[in-house]
């Protein structure tokens, strides 16, 4: 997959394997899909303000609001006033990491989607950058019904932990920040 894209609009670098495709891109927002064998793996990129979320207690209370606004206004079912959310039956983990030397919020769960018969696993990072005073947001998530989804749900944390943080140069190209 060509990554330009997502290196000239977030300043970043990811590995992403063949077989992704981009299914939605605007200003603010990138949806990578890959069909697999009955179902699909998809991964998102956005950025939030920096104060977004604080970096207290009600973090994840407002990372799963967010989620839900965001993915629910770009990521819909086949029928009709559907939209995905985050599955309320079940608390999402909650953990604080780095990545890439930076300070991130991880948050494992179920979504589903909303008035309709599709769920599956989600894990979202949300990477506080400093330096350009952002939340940057990458979401992975599968559908596989009947399927064993661990081996998936590695291969977009492997994705989403491939990243690099870059800082355009004069010329415009963007080069590895520290």
């Amino acid at each position: 997959l060509n990554t330009k894209t997502i290196t000239n609009k977030f300043h970043i670098s990811l590995k992403v394997p063949s077989g992704y495709l981009y299914v939605l891109e605007n200003s603010n927002f990138i949806w990578l899909k890959k069909e697999i064998t009955s179902g699909n793996l998809s991964l998102i990129v956005y950025q939030l303000p920096y104060t977004s979320i604080k970096q207290n207690n009600n973090a994840i209370k407002r990372i799963v609001k967010i989620r839900d606004s965001i993915n629910g206004r770009f990521i819909r079912g086949a029928i009709s006033n559907t939209k995905m959310v985050t599955e309320a039956a079940f608390s999402p983990y909650f953990s604080k990491i780095e990545i890439a030397g930076r300070k991130t919020y991880e948050t494992k769960g179920s979504w589903e989607m909303q008035n309709d018969y599709m769920n599956g696993p989600f894990i979202n990072y949300c990477i506080f950058d400093d330096k350009n005073q952002r939340i940057l947001v990458l979401e992975g998530f599968c559908y596989a019904p009947s399927k064993q989804k661990r081996d998936l749900m590695f291969e977009l944390e492997a994705i989403i932990k491939s990243i690099q943080f870059l800082k355009p140069n004069k010329s415009g190209k963007s080069k590895l920040a520290n």
